[in-house]
């Protein structure tokens, strides 16, 4: 594990791709401390402890993967760095806590359709054994994500690839009705059963067979 300050510099995202991020935004400073330390048993992580009102920082601080933002501080702005976060990575995980449940921040979350909110007491416990793992399943969701976009398509068959004919509707319908009964018999074993599956007498079963040109195996 690594943990900076957002002051230094060094750890600049496309300096570590393959390292789950996290950033920790309060302005207790103990606390972050405590919350940082706590997650000293993920050896691979980076963690990045700021201040809510560093702003000009905080924007090179973003893709992260796991985000953890204090609730009710002085700088109300917990909440518009969560969609920040989530706006610069869609697979990002962010974690709202806070130590007092009146605060009009939390109040503003609970509006906003916000429930995972950790009461501050439980935040670094918790920490300890769910921190690395959110950020690395949100390192992976991240690193997916990101492999599958810069894959190329793969070439096709022109004949495939342009829009098919529009089919008649009694061709369709027929080929629903053999492409249905051909999978009720496989699945049934018999036309007595298909019939039964169906909803239609035998006799009617086995018209349809016989007008489909149906084979059964």
């Amino acid at each position: 594990m690594t943990t900076q300050s957002a002051g230094q510099h060094e750890l600049e995202p496309h300096l570590l791709p393959e390292t789950a991020r996290v950033v920790l935004v309060d302005d207790n400073q103990l606390r972050a401390s405590v919350l940082a330390t706590a997650l000293q048993g993920a050896s691979d992580l980076i963690i990045i402890v700021t201040a809510p009102d560093d702003r000009s920082l905080l924007g090179d601080l973003f893709p992260a993967d796991l985000v953890l933002l204090a609730l009710g501080g002085r700088q109300v702005s917990a909440l518009a760095t969560g969609a920040a976060a989530l706006q610069s990575n869609p697979c990002a995980e962010v974690i709202f806590y806070c130590d007092d449940a009146a605060a009009p921040e939390v109040a503003a979350a609970s509006v906003l359709g916000i429930t995972r909110i950790v009461p501050a007491q439980h935040m670094a416990g918790w920490l300890a054994s769910a921190g690395g793992l959110l950020a690395r399943a949100a390192f992976l969701r991240r690193a997916a994500a990101a492999a599958i976009a810069a894959a190329p398509r793969p070439p096709t068959l022109t004949m495939v690839a342009e829009a098919p004919a529009p089919m008649p509707l009694p061709t369709a319908e027929m080929h629903f009705r053999e492409s249905y009964i051909r999978c009720l018999l496989t699945r049934s074993g018999s036309r007595q059963e298909a019939a039964r599956e169906a909803g239609v007498p035998y006799r009617t079963m086995c018209e349809m067979i016989r007008k489909l040109g149906i084979q059964e195996m």
